[in-house]
């Protein structure tokens, strides 16, 4: 047996006696990560994490421009617009505030873009039965019609910006950032309305 094999078979009989609940498929983007060498010159003094937030932040700019270009032939400004009629198919009649919610938006900035889609026909509201003091939405038929045409266009986008990239690459970086989200979507509620440091103990508490 090759003595490579029976180095990662150790290191998987070491991992898994630390981490006993740990998947297969864990392990294998943990050796991955830590047994990339690959250098990292030019942001060399950046900390990962400072790499990680500037490599995200420029990644959402790159597809955002492609988004915009490609939606300049439908009435929606920016992704943003397409992401929520997205998100309303998903939820069907919510509350305003709940799919502000869901799509992590500033109140005043999500009632701004579900008011210019009202506007542009693409949503409709309605009145909550059950609450007179709020108002749900839903899609129009012209806003499932935008979305199905919109579709081949964005379809295009995600080729744009990921098809560098080969089909495990792109499973263990979504698998990798799922489990990022999770762990943020589950103390976002909480942080969304406390000061930083509240905010930084919360996060970096490890409970």
């Amino acid at each position: 047996m090759s003595k490579k094999i029976v180095e990662l078979v150790n290191t998987w009989h070491k991992y898994e006696t630390e981490n006993p609940d740990i998947s297969i498929a864990d392990f294998c983007v943990k050796y991955l990560a830590e047994h990339n060498t690959q250098s990292l010159e030019e942001w060399h003094s950046v900390p990962v994490n400072g790499q990680l937030a500037g490599l995200l932040g420029r990644l959402v700019k790159y597809s955002n421009l492609y988004s915009k270009k490609a939606l300049n032939h439908f009435p929606l400004n920016n992704i943003e617009d397409w992401i929520y009629l997205i998100s309303l198919m998903d939820l069907k009649t919510p509350k305003k505030s709940e799919l502000i919610y869901e799509m992590l938006s500033e109140f005043p900035s999500g009632i701004d873009i579900i008011k210019r889609l009202i506007a542009a026909d693409l949503v409709e509201e309605f009145p909550d039965e059950n609450d007179k003091r709020s108002k749900r939405v839903k899609i129009t038929e012209k806003g499932l019609q935008v979305l199905a045409e919109s579709m081949p266009y964005m379809d295009k986008v995600g080729k744009m910006a990921f098809d560098t990239l080969t089909p495990s690459e792109k499973t263990m970086i979504v698998n990798i950032l799922k489990r990022l989200d999770s762990f943020h979507n589950e103390h976002f509620k909480n942080i969304r309305n406390i000061e930083f440091e509240q905010a930084f103990e919360v996060l970096t508490s490890g409970e």
